[in-house]
């Protein structure tokens, strides 16, 4: 990928990889990115790691010059047969960030379009996510829809 790194003319290449269960810290930092959430970054990654090598959750990674700048991932969940997904199989979109200096170039949209292109490999057909307001236009662009059917409940 071709990115605009400033006004001027120059231009920087970021690549994209899978990710690893190595990552798993690199990816924990990405769900539990504000400053609360830091107490959960250990559990995450000890939680998504084994995640990773199955093939449970299927994710890439964005670099630049030997760092990660980017990230996306689909938690593979077996949710059982729908009336609109007799597959079985849904797809939770997680764990998107772009670094604050690389936002706005496309990163978080080809991650996220890449993990779902692996997981409808896989036979997936369903996806969900969360979303705060200012991801929503980047999830519309890739085929979301809101969806007011749900609720939660949280215990405690």
């Amino acid at each position: 990928m071709t990115v605009q790194m400033d006004s001027a003319v120059e231009q920087q290449v970021w690549a994209v990889r899978r990710a690893l269960p190595s990552d798993a810290e690199q990816i924990a930092a990405h769900a539990c990115h504000r400053e609360e959430d830091a107490a959960r970054r250990a559990g995450y990654a000890e939680w998504v790691r084994p995640r990773i090598g199955s093939r449970r959750y299927i994710g890439f990674l964005a670099m630049h010059e030997g760092r990660v700048i980017g990230g996306a991932g689909v938690v593979l969940l077996d949710w059982g047969p729908t009336r609109a997904n007799p597959g079985a199989q849904m797809g939770r979109v997680a764990n998107v960030f772009t670094d604050q200096a690389f936002r706005g170039r496309g990163i978080a949209t080809d991650l996220v379009a890449r993990a779902m292109a692996a997981c409808e490999a896989l036979g997936v057909r369903e996806f969900n996510l969360g979303s705060t307001p200012e991801g929503k236009g980047l999830y519309r662009s890739l085929g979301f829809v809101e969806y007011p059917a749900e609720m939660r409940r949280r215990v405690g």
